[in-house]
Parts: C-alpha cells; sequence; structure tokens
C-alpha cells in the first residue's frame, strides 16, 4: 500500500507508536500531522524505550526513512530540540531526516502557564497545546515561521543538528512519489470536533487532520485504528466501562497503565464496542489492530461492553449513561496469547460489532510481538 494512516481508535495510548514504528521501514515518510507534545508514543528500539512527544515515530535505523512535522501541529521548539538532541547523540546524521513545515504552530511558554492555571478541570497534560491552539483560532498565533524570521535560540539550535524547514508545497513532488504514513494523535474520542467535549483534546485526531494540513490531495489506501483489548483513559470525562477498585488496580498494575507524558495513573475498564464502532465511523478507520493482549493472559473469562441500550450517533451519548444499561458478554478468555487460536472468540467479535476487519495484533512490547491476523 502506498500511503497508509495509523490512528487511535478510542482514547488513546493504545499502542499507534509501536505500529508507526514497526511499519515505517516500509515506507519513505512518516508524517505526524496533529496535536503537539501532549502525545506521548512509546517505542522500543534495540530494547531500549523511547518516548516521543513531538517527532513522528519513525525507525531512524533505516537510513531511507524520514520525519515530517506537519502544520496542522503546534510545537514546543524547546522540547522538540530535546528530542533532536537525543537522536543527533545516537548518531548526527539521524536530524537531516527531519522536516517541519512553518506553517506549524509554536507552543509558547505562557500557553503552558495558562494551561496550568486554567485547564486541570478537563485533565489537561499542562503542555500548552489548549492555548497555543487557542492563539491560532484566535489569529493571535506564532508560526514557526515567525520563529525563523526572529531567529529564535531554538530554531538556531534545530538548524545546527540538521533539522530541514520545508513547507508541504514544497516537498510535493517527492510526497507524490513517494509512500507515505501518517501517524495521528490522541484517539477520536479526544477529537475536538467528534469527541466527548469539551474533555477533548483540541486537535484533529481523525483523518480530517490530515487533509487540513495540507495533503487533501493524497489517497489513503488504509486507514488503521489501534485499539487495546481493554480500555484506558487519561483524563476527565465519561467512561462508560470504567472498573473501580482493587480490580482497576490490579489490571493498572499489570498493563503498566500510566501516561507517557504526564506519569498519571490511566483511568481503566473493559473494551467499549459501542465506543469503538462509533470512532471508526467517525474517525474513518477502516481496519483495526489489537494491542496488549498478553496483559490478560490467564484470564478464564474477558467481559466485553457491546450496547448500551441504544446506538451512539453523537459524543452526547456517552455521557451520563446507567451502569444497568451497559451489557456485557463474557468470551473464553487465554492462557497465553502466543497461541492465537485462544484469541479467535473475542476478535470475532470485535469484527463482528465493529464491521471491521482486525488486520494485526500485538501480544507484547517487542517488534516480534507484532503478528498478522
Amino acid at each position: 500500500m502506498k500511503n497508509i494512516a495509523i490512528l487511535g481508535a478510542v482514547f488513546g495510548d493504545e499502542g499507534k507508536g509501536a505500529f508507526t514504528h514497526h511499519f515505517s521501514k516500509d515506507y519513505d515518510w512518516v508524517i505526524r500531522f496533529s496535536g503537539g507534545a501532549n502525545a506521548g508514543h512509546t517505542i522500543y528500539r534495540d530494547g531500549i524505550k523511547y518516548v516521543h512527544n513531538l517527532l513522528p515515530s519513525f525507525d531512524w535505523r533505516h537510513s531511507h526513512v524520514k520525519a515530517f512535522l506537519g502544520s496542522g501541529m503546534v510545537i514546543d521548539l524547546e522540547q522538540l530540540c530535546k528530542e533532536v538532541q537525543q537522536l543527533h547523540a545516537i548518531s548526527p546524521e539521524i536530524a537531516s531526516r527531519i522536516y517541519i513545515d512553518p506553517d506549524a504552530f509554536v507552543v509558547l511558554p505562557e500557553h503552558k502557564e495558562e494551561d496550568k492555571a486554567n485547564n486541570a478541570h478537563i485533565g489537561s497534560t499542562n503542555r500548552g497545546i489548549g492555548p497555543a491552539y487557542k492563539s491560532k483560532i484566535a489569529r493571535a498565533g506564532i508560526k514557526v515561521r515567525d520563529a525563523i524570521n526572529k531567529f529564535d535560540q531554538n530554531i538556531v539550535n534545530l538548524n545546527y543538528y540538521g533539522v530541514k524547514f520545508k513547507y508541504a508545497m514544497e516537498l510535493e513532488r517527492q510526497f507524490k512519489n513517494d509512500k507515505l504514513l501518517f501517524e495521528g494523535a490522541q484517539g477520536i474520542m479526544l477529537d475536538i470536533n467528534h469527541g466527548t467535549y469539551p474533555y477533548v483534546s483540541c486537535g484533529d485526531a481523525t483523518i480530517s487532520g490530515i487533509y487540513a494540513s495540507g495533503f487533501a490531495s493524497y489517497k489513503l489506501d488504509k486507514v488503521y485504528g489501534v485499539a487495546k483489548c481493554y480500555t484506558t483513559k487519561v483524563g476527565e470525562g465519561p467512561f462508560p466501562t470504567e472498573l473501580s477498585g482493587k480490580e482497576a488496580d490490579e489490571l493498572r498494575k499489570l498493563g503498566n497503565e500510566y501516561g507517557a507524558t504526564t506519569g498519571r495513573p490511566r483511568k481503566v475498564g473493559w473494551i467499549d464496542l459501542p465506543a469503538l464502532q462509533y470512532s471508526c465511523k467517525k474517525g474513518g478507520i477502516n481496519s483495526l489492530i489489537l494491542t496488549k493482549f498478553d496483559i490478560l493472559n490467564g484470564r478464564n473469562q474477558v467481559p466485553m461492553c457491546v450496547s448500551y441500550g441504544k446506538t451512539p450517533v453523537c459524543s452526547a451519548d456517552f455521557f451520563n449513561i446507567p451502569s444497568y444499561n451497559l451489557q456485557y458478554i463474557n468470551v473464553p478468555g487465554w492462557k497465553n496469547a502466543d497461541n492465537l487460536d485462544e484469541l479467535k472468540p473475542f476478535i470475532s467479535l470485535v469484527e463482528g460489532y465493529s464491521g471491521l476487519p482486525v488486520e494485526y495484533i500485538s501480544k507484547g512490547i517487542k517488534s516480534a510481538d507484532i503478528v498478522p491476523w
């Protein structure tokens, strides 16, 4: 496939980074199109853990793979310098494969201060994302091109490392001839337009963000949605299948469910098929990837929420759902996710309720744990 997208299917934190990293060797460009340093994409290279907040999850070990930070992003230039510096220390040539669209907006120190002061009620990461997007919409924001013209020290540093500043249209010939992988941020249920507003991020988590960042003329051959075999969420807002007490603590500990960006404990719950179906339709997803099957190893049964009593058609339908309206099915569990036959009842039900095929699964953190279904 020439061009694909990998999006978070529900609340994010589902393994997009790992799959982007795994697939990136087969692509020429890995493109972030939305969000900012509130994203925490955890990847493992040669057994070493890396967390990319701004950089796309490209596998820099393959010299043909390049990274592009698109105009739909809001970029904390100081944080980006830290990430680039880390790669520069590994190999100086890596940074020369990183490109930034000067039309992207900049997260300023005052945006982060405003975030801390005003947005605790929605579970913000305090990275200044919301205030930066607010400045953008108010036509008061600063673009990367403005920072370039002002010889901002962070721009000077990025130039020193070899990072390139190119508008998307300047690279049009390359993009048209090359293979593109678009990496989403957060998940569809946190999308500014279609998520559980106001408990959302401020960027586009659906395929519309790809088009809005200047790639409307590029056909997508596949749009993958990544979901866990259970559900997690960071921050406030509705979470119909949320667990509490000892059961939640045990699942959180088993899955190491703590935010890659903030370190906050994630809320945990069982897989939510109504939310997954809604997200796939709203997000433009046409194929699924399921992750973290190893975390549920050894369970006799695995609960799956299959209905709220009605089909959600808008984000308001996820609020104030009485617990007695949640309908669950218990499917046979698996002793070990390495035995793929044991996963069939669970995956068949996901496919049946979502109406989409599951094409890949993961059962661990190593690249070898990613397998086609």
